[in-house]
């Protein structure tokens, strides 16, 4: 209902200038009641926490969480199917149903009910206002049709906050002839898309849009393609971090110093193996919704990488910063001697060499990288040399690497243009 959505928004708006410690004691109540309802009213969690021996009110801070058990994909995707990770005598026929897009497996189905889904709107337009977003703003949003589809049902009972939707699928000079007309005050859309749109413009030399705010998501993005989107279109944009599984879950503010958590809305953990990092340190992303009753999700396992820290940013919130995103556990590369390296290398490299104008590598093996490059007019034979020799030279000498010039890069099912992708496992 709109009028929660707007109650909703005017607590957390508020919650984001407490004092950290205020923070943390709004989230560990709402933890501890998560945790007491998924244990008596989801079969999966009491299950998982009979296993482990423990009870929920063994669970008192975020600091105990690793006595749970950590829940997978699979596990999520196995316990929808059965029932078991829903609670009991749920009418699914009143909820959301949200739909990853299985860039990484098969996708999964992650329900909301009617009082979850308002919650979660309110956490993602927090983030949309304090980006300088308003509630008449002219909004279009580039994404998938799937989202598109989820997200106007998300708006339809309010006459503010209605985006004009545009598809990833369509191409760049189709989209930018659409938003010249529209001439919208704020854009949001995939990373890869935006920079995309920002490339035409400058290889062109044409205004298609002059955005007065633009905010990317769903995609890592390097400081390059922050620069390069920034100078082309006259702006600072505002990079935002969640998922399909949780929603939003960090974000950027006016001052770029880090993504801002959402901790009053979900329980945030950084580990290596089980353990807690340290701050500056990376590790697995997991996370506990502290507002999903429907559908709980403890220490659910993203498949993301990210750096915490304990840092205050100068805006004055109380909401902790993680200090980088650093991608996605199958963004990862392994050099031969099995050193974990991260694809912002990779990212560089790519596009600093002239003659490309999209790639995707792949690593299939530790030893061997595939490699499809659509060259530019400035594309000649020492560009293949140098993006060998780059790779060889961050992975390592002995590592075969195959190229293929191809006209087109194919996107993955979710629209976006991954640009790294690993197939060798790693662990964090």
């Amino acid at each position: 209902m709109w009028f929660r959505q707007i109650y909703h928004l005017i607590e957390l708006k508020r919650n984001q200038w407490l004092k950290p410690l205020e923070l943390k004691r709004i989230q560990q109540k709402r933890l501890r009641a998560i945790l007491r309802h998924a244990f008596s009213n989801v079969e999966f969690y009491h299950r998982k926490f009979e296993t482990a021996g423990i009870r929920p009110e063994d669970i008192k801070t975020i600091d105990d969480l690793p006595k749970i058990p950590v829940t997978t994909r699979l596990e999520i995707r196995n316990g929808f199917r059965a029932g078991t990770i829903l609670i009991k005598n749920i009418n699914l026929s009143r909820c959301n149903l949200s739909h990853t897009t299985g860039t990484s497996g098969e996708p999964l189905t992650i329900v909301y009910d009617e009082k979850a889904e308002d919650f979660q709107k309110a956490v993602a337009v927090r983030s949309f206002l304090e980006a300088g977003g308003h509630f008449r703003s002219k909004w279009a949003m580039i994404t998938i049709p799937a989202r598109m589809r989820m997200k106007k049902k998300w708006f339809q009972k309010v006459q503010f906050l209605s985006p004009t939707y545009l598809s990833v699928f369509d191409s760049v000079e189709h989209n930018a002839s659409v938003l010249k007309t529209l001439k919208p005050d704020v854009i949001e859309g995939y990373t890869s898309y935006i920079w995309l749109l920002a490339k035409a413009m400058r290889e062109k030399r044409a205004e298609y849009v002059r955005p007065r705010i633009l905010i990317t998501t769903a995609e890592l993005l390097t400081k390059n393609a922050r620069d390069f989107i920034n100078e082309t279109l006259g702006l600072e944009l505002f990079d935002q971090f969640g998922g399909a599984e949780i929603g939003r879950s960090a974000w950027e503010c006016e001052e770029h110093q880090g993504y801002h958590m959402d901790v009053d809305a979900l329980a945030m953990e950084f580990v290596r193996g089980n353990e807690h990092v340290a701050n500056g340190e990376r590790g697995r992303l997991l996370y506990t919704s502290l507002y999903n009753y429907a559908m709980p999700l403890v220490r659910y396992d993203v498949g993301d990488v990210c750096v915490p820290t304990g840092e205050s940013c100068p805006c004055g919130r109380g909401l902790p910063l993680m200090k980088v995103v650093e991608g996605r556990m199958d963004d990862f590369v392994t050099a031969s001697n099995g050193v974990i390296i991260s694809p912002t290398l990779l990212l560089i490299l790519m596009k600093e060499t002239p003659g490309i104008a999209a790639f995707r590598i792949t690593q299939e093996t530790k030893t061997r990288v595939h490699v499809q490059i659509v060259g530019d007019d400035s594309f000649s034979p020492k560009t293949l040399v140098e993006v060998e020799e780059g790779i060889q030279g961050i992975l390592g000498k002995d590592i075969d690497v195959r190229i293929e010039q191809v006209d087109q890069v194919q996107k993955d099912r979710s629209g976006k243009l991954r640009a790294i992708v690993s197939k060798v496992p790693i662990s964090l």
